[in-house]
């Protein structure tokens, strides 16, 4: 079978989620075949070829054997192309009898058979389980949405016996406008040329990938973002990143984003670092109106709100989740900040002392050293997590830092079900779908005509990503008593940077 070579992630994502073996998800993967099929549609730029380049982008992340059908040799050459950068290994065949799983993208005459069909036309997203028009009018966000809420299909259609009853049932027809997220408005609405102006863009791994995806693809779109990131692409990220190949391992993350911004009209700068160096590096007072942040730690958000920006931005994926939200400081409603509040509990070392059966002090001084735990040590690991010394030889000579990294963020081999409470690694889908909801809050947010159509809540939430598409997806988030947002000074700092005439 054509497992890519970061299966481990893979399971650490859909074998988790669905809590089932490793053994199970090899089985099931090793029967499913997904069927693409691509009308006239895809031959050129636009919605139905976006859908189908992003969708054959997260399917490859996962399914090691795909079948393509277009309606000529260079499309299907081109999504191939796609996946095999992604996954080497990938079995990319020709349609066949008996194919499990059909998408079809764009119009097809010569197709019958029951099958998923995205569809994206200006502002609004539709998928269904019977052919639709022809796409509408170009929008990436929309078109970037239905490869997600596709692929989110496909998963469960692949994984249904392991679902829960209610999240298994046929999924309906559905509908959703990313301008109000109602059903209908937007769909009329041409993508009309526009700036987002400055924009410090935090974060540039599974949800800022999509967001530069679409970004990129929003051709009429100027501005200038600051991409910063202070990490190296590992081979565990091609499970979920949408930007990155199998050649791209250890490239810089902020290269990965400025390669997909290289044809658009958007400026950029990138800047390998933290947020903090990167304020640092202003010499002054920090100006940019607009943070996007994309990043996976509370402290990254908590100090994008800090610097007081006009506009802040937040992705986020968790526990079978997404979602995104938009903040001004002096709105009457939840800054960033609000949405995590510092909370007393355990140190870091402590939580490493917990995860991994060691005395606190011990712990602790082998994480401030960067060493690695002794053999009699490894001995101890290896009988509190309840698996076998040779399971855990990779580790030998590791820093504890990054056993204890690999272990909690899921990249490690072991199917370990005794460690409770354990970071799930996000589906490749609900990562792209927050991404992609993030560029299109930018967009909106920077645009006061967007802005005027858009949804007034802030707060956009899928709460389940195993279960068919949520008809309700915004919230009301007040603000908590005690925040940096009810603070008199910061309010002052605020009012002086951008609302003082």
């Amino acid at each position: 079978m054509a497992l890519p070579r970061f299966f481990d992630r893979v399971f650490a994502a859909a074998g988790r989620s669905l809590s089932i073996e490793r053994t199970d998800l090899e089985r099931i993967l090793e029967g499913r075949t997904i069927a693409l099929f691509c009308g006239e549609e895809c031959n050129e730029e636009g919605n139905a070829r976006w859908t189908a380049e992003l969708l054959i982008n997260m399917l490859a992340r996962l399914y090691p054997q795909i079948s393509i059908s277009a309606t000529t040799s260079s499309v299907e050459e081109h999504l191939a192309t796609i996946a095999k950068d992604i996954n080497p290994l990938l079995d990319i065949s020709q349609v066949q009898a008996g194919i499990q799983i059909p998408v079809v993208i764009g119009t097809r005459s010569d197709f019958s058979e029951p099958a998923i069909f995205p569809w994206a036309g200006g502002w609004l997203v539709r998928l269904s389980n019977g052919p639709l028009a022809s796409p509408g009018l170009q929008n990436p966000y929309a078109a970037g949405a239905a490869a997600a809420f596709a692929a989110a299909e496909v998963f469960r259609r692949s994984f249904y016996e392991f679902l829960p009853k209610k999240a298994a049932e046929p999924s309906k027809d559905f509908q959703l406008s990313l301008l109000d997220f109602g059903e209908s408005c937007g769909e009329s609405l041409s993508l009309e040329s526009g700036s987002v102006g400055e924009v410090a863009f935090f974060g540039l791994g599974a949800i800022g990938n999509p967001a530069i995806w679409a970004l990129a693809r929003h051709r009429a779109l100027s501005g200038k973002l600051w991409l910063i990131d202070n990490e190296n692409l590992e081979i565990s990220n091609l499970q979920r990143y949408a930007l990155a190949k199998d050649k791209d391992v250890e490239m810089a993350k902020t290269e990965l984003a400025g390669r997909e911004l290289f044809r658009s009209h958007l400026e950029y700068k990138l800047f390998k670092g933290t947020l903090e160096d990167f304020g640092d590096s202003l010499n002054g007072e920090f100006h940019i109106p607009t943070v996007c942040v994309a990043v996976d730690n509370v402290e990254g958000r908590r100090i994008s709100q800090a610097l007081l920006p006009r506009l802040v931005l937040n992705g986020w994926t968790g526990d079978g989740r997404l979602g995104v939200s938009w903040h001004e400081f002096n709105r009457d409603s939840a800054c960033l900040a609000c949405l995590y509040p510092p909370e007393p509990g355990k140190s870091q070392t402590e939580l490493v002392a917990d995860a991994l059966g060691l005395e606190p002090n011990r712990a602790a001084e082998l994480w401030v050293r960067a060493q690695s735990p002794s053999d009699e040590e490894f001995q101890a690991i290896a009988g509190h997590l309840g698996v076998k010394m040779e399971e855990i030889e990779e580790w030998k000579n590791q820093p504890i830092t990054e056993i204890y990294r690999g272990l909690i963020c899921g990249s490690t081999r072991l199917d370990l079900k005794g460690i409770k409470k354990r970071a799930i690694v996000p589906l490749s889908h609900q990562s792209v779908l927050a991404g992609i909801l993030l560029a299109s809050e930018l967009i909106k947010r920077t645009d006061p005509k967007l802005a005027k159509l858009s949804q007034e809540d802030g707060f956009i939430i899928w709460e389940n990503v195993l279960s068919p598409p949520s008809r309700f997806w915004t919230r009301v988030r007040k603000p908590v008593p005690g925040c940096i947002c009810g603070d008199k000074i910061y309010q002052e700092v605020y009012a002086k940077k951008w609302l003082a005439s």
